[in-house]
């Protein structure tokens, strides 16, 4: 059993936005105790640093693993109905514009029918893993 690892595209809007965040926080704290420094902006660029970083998706053998924020949420592949690349700024598991939408068979696996939404950097190896897993896999345009 093969585990792939596909970590989540990020925009350059975002590389912006924490950087430009993590400057003014830092930029903030001249003149600041060490403790300040040292517990306020370390935390704070750690914070970023775990929420850019801790996205990303994984095939593990039947199964798709999705980690936000390192949690789990596993999903069978057999019950994926279809995929198709969109584009989108929603807030979903991804920090990309450029999405996969996923749309399940069953209502049953995510409580909901709406399709959950990914941003591997490589779209078009990761559907064509989730079809060559599972050949009913319907892939839109």
């Amino acid at each position: 059993m093969t585990k792939t690892i596909y970590r989540s595209k990020i925009d350059w809007w975002v590389w912006l936005v924490t950087v430009g965040f993590l400057a003014v926080i830092w930029l903030s704290a001249i003149g600041m105790s060490w403790w300040y420094v040292v517990f306020v902006c370390g935390g704070m660029t750690l914070l970023y640093a775990w929420l850019m970083f801790g996205c990303w998706y994984e095939i593990d053998g039947e199964d798709l693993v999705i980690y936000q924020f390192f949690r789990p949420t596993r999903l069978p592949i057999s019950k994926i109905k279809d995929v198709k690349k969109t584009s989108g700024y929603l807030a979903t598991a991804g920090m990309s514009h450029l999405r996969v939408s996923i749309s399940l068979t069953y209502r049953s696996v995510l409580k909901s029918y709406a399709p959950i939404e990914i941003s591997p950097k490589d779209r078009d190896g990761f559907m064509t893993q989730l079809k060559s897993i599972n050949p009913n896999i319907e892939i839109l345009c």
